[in-house]
């Protein structure tokens, strides 16, 4: 591994360095140390995204990463992105590259890595990961943990701005107080928020948000909880999520002072699919099916009738 040739530029520099460390860190302990000697004064934001598998974690991550893209014409972005390891086989699927669409590109880069534990949601290695990332000097790095339930806050201790990611279907209210999250993240995304119950859903996530910051003094509204439409093409509520976390990311790295996504003629009505016509194509089938069952049923009558009136005519 040869520090000296990292280069944001150069994936494979990258790739090779944290391979090593992945793989001989027990057997080059001066490895990491130098790593971790070299990036201690860097200055690069690290967005810590988790949430609940299934969430659409991966997702959101890729629209983020395309309106940082659009936004911010001559920054970089690196993405690491953790999976979890198979307590049977010890694999890992790896998966997240799947749902991203926007990191094709030269400014981006990204690197998957397995948790190589059960458990956990974040690789032993992944704090020598990202100090490897910023000797590559990107202007904001993404760590994308693994799905994970109620707990998992320990991206807090590595992330200098933390998300939290769900969705409506998280179960009963008293369910949210064992969210550890909640406590912690800087900003909560509701995701997938064309389910039924969406917006009651959002109220309580606000409400329990409220009662863990002690924060009764500030309006509901106004609290860092956000409704999202991943799989939507330019989303309102994905585009305000973002909005709010550069703001926190311009609060504390004064120096980068990141753009702002604005979009053209959106509201937050814009949607493909209402979410109370969801099922709008069952409901053509079952007109349709209920339609043709009544002309058959019709058409038996009918049949009868003229059986009758042949009937009569024989007789």
């Amino acid at each position: 591994a040869d520090l000296d040739k990292i280069k944001f530029e150069d994936s494979k520099s990258i790739a090779e360095v944290i391979s090593a460390v992945e793989n001989f860190s027990d057997d080059k302990p001066d490895l990491v140390k130098t790593i971790d000697e070299r990036a201690k004064d860097s200055k690069i934001p690290i967005i810590g995204i988790t949430g609940t598998g299934g969430a659409g974690k991966s997702s959101l991550t890729d629209e983020l990463v395309r309106r940082f893209l659009r936004s911010n014409p001559e920054q970089k972005i690196a993405i690491v992105s953790v999976d979890p390891s198979k307590k049977k086989t010890g694999g890992a699927l790896l998966g997240d590259r799947i749902r991203m669409n926007s990191i094709n590109d030269k400014r981006v880069y990204m690197r998957s890595m397995a948790t190589r534990e059960n458990n956990v949601s974040v690789s032993p290695y992944i704090h020598s990961a990202l100090n490897i990332l910023k000797l590559a000097k990107p202007d904001v790095i993404i760590l994308e943990t693994s799905g994970i339930g109620q707990s998992g806050s320990e991206i807090t201790d590595i992330a200098d701005v933390s998300m939290y990611v769900m969705t409506p279907e998280y179960g009963a209210s008293t369910q949210l107080e064992k969210i550890d999250m909640l406590d912690y993240a800087d900003l909560v995304a509701l995701n997938k928020s064309y389910k039924r119950g969406a917006l009651d859903a959002l109220q309580a996530v606000k409400k329990q948000f409220q009662r863990n910051h002690v924060l009764f003094d500030q309006p509901l509204e106004n609290m860092p909880v956000y409704s999202t439409k991943a799989s939507q093409f330019n989303d309102w509520g994905t585009t305000e999520l973002y909005n709010d976390l550069i703001k926190k990311v311009n609060d504390k790295f004064s120096d980068l002072n990141l753009s702002e996504y604005v979009e053209q003629n959106v509201s937050e009505e814009t949607t493909i699919i209402p979410p109370k016509r969801v099922r709008y194509l069952s409901e053509i089938v079952e007109n349709n099916r209920a339609y043709d069952k009544e002309v058959e049923n019709q058409a038996f009558i009918a049949k009868k009738m003229y059986l009758i009136e042949g009937a009569k005519a024989l007789i």
